[in-house]
């Protein structure tokens, strides 16, 4: 067992379900479960902290309530990360990139980084190509589902679907109730556009046979054994079938692959492209490479670099109050 770690995770928002958070949570608990001791701080509370807190993780939406510092911050999103690293100077850290585009994901630039995390090349991009950061101090470490969490399936794949859902961002997308209408395809969606967060969107996915996701959720609906559809309203990069998953997943189902414009044509096409057999061939892939275990094990060899190893960083009370002065500007 690797050593058993005191880890300060952030996030700016533990209110409802959305991509980070599930990412937190499953991160949270997988690491309280491997004996380390896991605290959350998020400056927004709500449903999604009462969860994690529920289980025994601590969640503090004021750094003052710790008392005593954590070995390592494994941080998300720049403003809690650098109320961190000013709170705790001498703590290393992680940073860890989930978007190319938001604002609230551009890397801080502080001496306790030992290594930056990208999900994706994307990411990995805007760490090095507009943050000047050395991509020495870079590296990629892909999403993760939580297979635990993902019950077995009532019944196998149909040979033609049976029910269709849009789940996360791809619920925004008008043209996906009209292409399954068209096709008689009983349609739900779930998500904050549609007026329906589910807690335990696992237990849903599982009653669907096709999926239209995007990213994170795209990948979560690959582990529950759906065939899926990479769209959302960015764009199409269509059904994800044992040819083309592996570059799906370099590109974390997202940005970079969502190439083509959206027409429910173009749906209609590719819902006629599914195949039961092959994306329960895709189903197993992705829970073989996407497994949480696997990236735990990554992380905590990470954190083990930055505490004692070739990662860890060189901190100074010089360098240290340029980075507070250049956050704060």
């Amino acid at each position: 067992m690797a050593n058993q770690r005191t880890i300060l995770i952030t996030n700016i928002w533990l209110a409802q379900l959305a991509g980070s958070e599930v990412v937190v949570r499953d991160l949270a608990l997988g690491l309280l479960r491997r004996g380390h001791r896991p605290i959350i701080y998020s400056p927004t509370l709500g449903s999604v902290a009462e969860e994690i807190a529920a289980r025994g993780v601590p969640v503090i939406d004021d750094l003052r309530q710790l008392g005593e510092a954590p070995d390592i911050i494994h941080a998300h999103h720049s403003i809690p990360c650098g109320e961190a690293l000013i709170r705790f100077p001498d703590v290393p850290a992680i940073y860890v990139c989930h978007a190319f585009n938001h604002w609230i994901e551009a890397p801080v630039h502080f001496p306790q980084i030992g290594a930056y995390v990208a999900v994706d090349e994307a990411c990995r991009d805007r760490i090095v190509h507009t943050e000047g950061i050395d991509p020495k101090r870079v590296l990629i470490l892909h999403n993760a589902v939580d297979l635990n969490r993902i019950p077995p399936r009532p019944a196998p794949l149909g040979e033609s679907p049976r029910r269709a859902v849009a789940f996360g961002k791809t619920a925004a997308v008008p043209e996906l109730r009209t292409a399954c209408e068209q096709l008689g395809i009983p349609f739900d969606a779930i998500g904050a556009t549609a007026g329906h967060i589910s807690t335990n969107p696992e237990q849903e996915l599982v009653k669907y046979d096709l999926v239209f996701a995007s990213a994170r959720s795209a990948l979560e609906a690959l582990c529950c054994g759906c065939a899926v559809i990479v769209c959302d309203s960015r764009g199409f990069a269509g059904m994800v079938t044992s040819q083309n998953f592996e570059s799906l997943r370099a590109m974390n189902f997202g940005l970079r692959c969502l190439g083509d414009a959206i027409t429910v044509e173009q749906y209609v096409q590719e819902i006629g492209h599914y195949d039961p057999a092959d994306a329960s061939r895709v189903a197993g892939s992705a829970r073989a490479d996407a497994d949480l275990s696997k990236l735990l094990d990554k992380f905590e060899q990470l954190y083990d670099e930055v505490l004692t190893g070739a990662r860890r960083p060189t901190i100074t009370a010089e360098a240290h109050e340029r980075a507070v002065a250049r956050f704060l500007h």
